[in-house]
């Protein structure tokens, strides 16, 4: 098993379920995504460029997926939490 599966794997629910489905949905809207384990985190790259990744939060209690060039989202802006992050 890769260790990003791994990371997923062994998570606590809830985090695990939010964590798998995410994957699905990204893996099913880009089928050329790949999964990658970067920064000890499951992160999700097209060729050499990052997309996004996945990172359970405990301390916070939530799951965040954060996109690399989220500049070029355009919608659900509503839903998006970007206190205390990069634009």
């Amino acid at each position: 098993m890769k260790p990003a599966e791994e990371y997923i794997l062994n998570q606590p629910e809830p985090y695990r379920g939010i964590l798998i489905h995410l994957q699905m949905q990204i893996e099913l809207t880009l089928p050329e995504v790949e999964l990658k384990y970067k920064w000890n985190i499951p992160c999700f790259y097209i060729g050499n460029s990052p997309i996004c990744y996945l990172n359970a939060s405990h301390k916070k209690q939530f799951v965040d997926i954060a996109f690399w060039n989220s500049a070029h989202l355009t919608k659900h802006l509503n839903v998006l939490i970007s206190e205390k992050r990069k634009g």
